[in-house]
């Protein structure tokens, strides 16, 4: 694990960075054009671009050194952030700056997260894998969670040049920890340069990423639960403003919005930290389905009683099992996909999972408005049943499709769970106690990953 710990604390850095940029810039963004339209467009430019470049972000990362490829990413983003503050820096910020860095940030994640994951592989035995899926959910929640925080102090002491800084800072340590790390590579990427090698044709190689992402029952129900479950997540979180306001008195609104906030980081990070502190169940499988199951109940039970004490709870339970089902599903694929093909895979998957996200953020207000509202409002096919079991919320539209929602996800982790998962036979060398972490190591001398 020494290896994954230099490069973990790298990817914490470099996110922590992107989270409190983002922050700032989406609200100068905002302050500066007043403009909804303007700051959406800053938030949907940040999933676009790297929804988009996953295919060839995958392929590229099968082809090369997943190291050579996390060196050159962070540094094209480190490269982008430093010229976004050297422009707020001589007062030549523009908008349309903010959106071309966002759009290269997008870029290098698409090679950044895919190229981490498959290099996991390598880097941890495989009892480890778990533990290392959860820290890096680990990571990514604690930036989530203190960006914001940290973007508001560093507004506050030295306005947007300082987070801009910061930011740079963030990818130049995080370039430094890949510079420290040497980590171990598939056997196709340590082959001499004299050393002839072929491979297939882009398509080709896409056309087998699927396959095999989607190869075995197990799998393409992995893929479907946890695409259901990051557009549920989306589609509560936009759902559960309106619903705490509207059961909320207007003085007492800041701090019920602020309950429910800190209940739903709470259970993450608990779920995170205790995820990285286990090495995951024997069985992935059930955990992710109970996890699930368990959190679509929740999220049913909000949706019926949308109150801000049930409602904090059912954010504390639902955001409990996220990393559950991260870790658990992130083991499941590296076990079964090849080392050679995992940064594919993986950049597909991702690709797949956050147009789950995209969809819950595009179709909740829609669906409410549209579909929901209608249904249920007096006069309505649904006002006599559910409409009167909705009566107890001043938004019954949004508490039946939060109730939706919760049903979607359970009933799409029980039509699976017979399924199973066929891992990789396991590969003849063992893994070192310590990894050689020397600048200078040589990549031969470690095993093989699966």
């Amino acid at each position: 694990m020494t290896v994954f710990l230099i490069v973990w604390a790298g990817r914490l850095l470099t996110a922590l960075g992107s989270s409190i940029s983002g922050f700032a810039l989406g609200l100068w963004i905002y302050q500066q054009t007043g403009s909804v339209t303007q700051f959406a467009t800053g938030l949907l430019l940040g999933f676009a671009p790297g929804m988009l470049a996953a295919p060839a972000a995958g392929v590229l990362v099968d082809r090369h050194r997943r190291r050579t490829v996390l060196l050159c990413a962070d540094t094209v983003a480190m490269l982008a952030a430093a010229a976004l503050a050297a422009a707020q820096t001589t007062g030549h910020l523009t908008i349309w700056q903010v959106y071309a860095t966002t759009v290269v940030e997008s870029c290098c994640a698409a090679f950044q997260w895919p190229a981490l994951a498959a290099a996991v592989t390598g880097m941890v035995r495989p009892d480890q894998r778990g533990r290392a899926g959860a820290m890096t959910q680990t990571a990514l929640a604690g930036a989530q969670l203190l960006g914001p925080m940290l973007a508001a102090v560093l507004l506050g002491a030295g306005g947007l040049r300082a987070v801009l800084l910061v930011d740079v800072v963030s990818f130049a340590l995080g370039v430094l920890t890949l510079l420290i790390a040497r980590f171990p590579e598939p056997a196709d990427h340590r082959r001499r340069p004299d050393q002839p090698t072929h491979r297939p044709g882009w398509r080709a190689e896409l056309t087998e990423g699927r396959k095999l992402l989607t190869g075995q029952p197990g799998l393409r129900h992995l893929l479907r639960l946890v695409t259901v479950f990051n557009a549920a997540e989306a589609a509560a979180t936009a759902l559960l403003l309106p619903l705490v306001l509207s059961a909320t008195p207007a003085d007492d609104q800041n701090a019920a919005v602020a309950l429910v906030s800190t209940a739903g980081g709470f259970g993450l990070a608990v779920g995170s930290v205790a995820m990285s502190v286990w090495a995951g169940p024997r069985r992935p499988l059930p955990w992710i389905t109970a996890a699930t199951v368990l959190s679509g109940a929740a999220v049913l039970l909000a949706g019926l009683h949308p109150r801000p004490g049930l409602l904090a709870a059912a954010a504390f339970t639902f955001f409990l099992g996220l990393p559950v089902v991260s870790s658990c599903s992130q083991v499941l694929w590296q076990s079964a996909v090849a080392a050679e093909a995992q940064g594919r895979v993986f950049a597909l998957r991702r690709m797949f999972t956050q147009g789950g996200t995209l969809l819950g953020y595009l179709l909740a207000g829609p669906l409410v408005s549209l579909v929901c509202n209608p249904l249920v409002a007096p006069g309505g096919p649904l006002a006599p049943t559910l409409g009167r079991l909705l009566s107890t919320t001043d938004d019954p539209g949004s508490a039946l499709l939060l109730c939706c929602t919760g049903l979607l996800l359970a009933v799409t982790a029980l039509t699976g769970r017979r399924h199973t998962v066929t891992p990789l036979p396991p590969p003849s060398p063992t893994y070192p106690e310590q990894p050689d972490i020397r600048a200078g190591a040589a990549n031969s001398s470690t095993p093989e990953a699966l």
